[in-house]
């Protein structure tokens, strides 16, 4: 939720389209007072879970398109793919080409 990158686990079954359906639960539940507290940071809000839902989707869309096109992990890390989005969420402790390789793993 807060402006960086997620760690999901693949090694203990952990998916990307398991944290968007965990956002969208949360979302149908909270209203524009709803306080969210995320693993690491700030308190944050239902804007701010909607953007991080959003940037998971976007970036699970950009990586099965390359991992369907036959393009390894590696040559979707070449691709940057996601260097609109890093300057916001690359500022964490994983970066852009450990999220792709993350996203990749867990599709």
């Amino acid at each position: 939720m807060n402006p960086t990158y997620p760690y999901i686990d693949p090694g203990t079954g952990g998916k990307i389209t398991g944290m968007i359906a965990a956002a969208d639960k949360i979302l149908s539940l909270a209203d524009k007072y709803t306080k969210i507290v995320a693993g690491h940071g700030p308190l944050g809000n239902k804007a701010d879970l909607t953007k991080s839902r959003d940037m998971l989707i976007t970036s699970r869309g950009r990586v099965q398109k390359l991992k369907s096109a036959g393009k390894s992990a590696q040559e979707v890390v070449a691709e940057k793919a996601f260097a609109d989005l890093d300057p916001l969420w690359g500022q964490g402790i994983i970066n852009c080409d450990q999220w792709i390789q993350i996203v990749y793993l867990t599709l």
